[in-house]
């Protein structure tokens, strides 16, 4: 039997819907009860009847670092997908991203050990691989730096993995880049669809990897099926500017203007410095955290051809996957 940590958010809910299709029950742990009704959405875009499927999904309600539950939910369960985590960038916010991200890893890992799992898919991060601008010493064993507490923190839940791994767990962990995908237009992908929306004028000159959210379950279900275990991979179909992914959206929903001016970096750390006194005046999130701006202006890149020595899967064509959340969006250019 199966348990996927995290069925509730965006990847678990993809996830779920795929694994669904092959397994008669699947447990899945969850925070979040309206979390449960977007999961329901993604079924809804896959399937013309999505009742039967989502109603093979035992749901569980649970924090990783209540290790009753954890040891309850995972009774009888042979395989983990741990999808759970806290994205965030502010330093302010770093305890609470390690409870979650490192902590809440480490007790899953020790959970699973006690249970007997067999596999254990640990869903990491591009973040995690740290400060690193083109594809060289992604394999180095020097611990890397980070601008962020959300890298870091997932950073430390690999660290726990291995350490489960060395206890005899098998182990993988696929470092996804940014995913593109249907479904939770609020935030990740849709929220970037959104911004696109209004054809925006202007545009950060950096740039990072993408990947689709079909790929990335593709490739988690194929490894935890397949002979392989206790390796890492990157899971990154395109290395592209952000000004050529907001000119393929704006395309595929119908724009006829692009962005033409590039934001100068003291724009952006302006921005960063007014957000900042804003949100501690108001005692309300960042918008425009440090990390944002860094990522905004640095153009990373990343290899994620290994995955595909091993696994009998190719990435989507960019166009391909923006043509089809484009579709489904609620977003339309008129």
């Amino acid at each position: 039997m199966i348990l996927v940590t995290g069925g509730s958010g965006f990847l678990g809910a993809h996830l779920l819907s795929e694994l669904t299709q092959k397994h008669e029950i699947i447990r899945a742990l969850y925070r979040d009860l309206n979390g449960i009704e977007k999961a329901r959405e993604v079924f809804r875009y896959s399937f013309k009847e999505e009742s039967p499927l989502f109603d093979k999904i035992e749901w569980i309600q649970g924090d990783l670092n209540d290790c009753m539950v954890l040891s309850e939910a995972l009774k009888g369960i042979t395989e983990v997908y741990h999808v759970a985590g806290l994205i965030n960038f502010e330093w302010r916010r770093h305890s609470e991203l390690k409870k979650t991200n490192t902590t809440g890893t480490a007790n899953l890992v020790n959970c699973c050990l006690e249970a007997k799992v067999k596999k254990l898919c640990y869903i990491s991060s591009i973040a995690a691989l740290g400060q690193i601008t083109n594809t060289q010493g992604q394999d180095s064993f020097d611990p890397p730096s980070f601008k962020d507490p959300y890298g870091l923190t997932k950073y430390g839940g690999e660290l726990e993995v291995w350490r489960g791994a060395q206890e005899g767990l098998q182990v993988i962990i696929l470092r996804p880049g940014v995913i593109l995908g249907e479904g939770y237009w609020r935030s990740g992908s849709g929220f970037l669809l959104k911004f696109v929306s209004t054809e925006p004028t202007w545009y950060p000159p950096g740039g990072t990897g993408f990947v689709d959210v079909k790929d990335v379950v593709a490739y988690s279900i194929n490894l935890m099926e397949g002979s392989v275990y206790n390796q890492a991979f990157t899971l990154v179909g395109h290395n592209m500017t952000y000004l050529e992914v907001l000119q393929k959206i704006g395309h595929a929903l119908g724009s006829k203007k692009s962005p033409k001016r590039k934001i100068p970096l003291w724009v952006g750390r302006v921005g960063h410095y007014l957000d900042f006194l804003r949100a501690w005046i108001t005692g309300s999130a960042q918008r425009l955290p440090k990390a944002y701006i860094y990522a905004m202006f640095e153009a990373s890149s990343y290899d994620g051809t290994a995955v595909t020595n091993l696994v009998p899967l190719t990435y989507t064509e960019l166009d391909k996957t923006l043509d089809r959340i484009c579709r489904l969006a609620p977003y339309r250019i008129n």
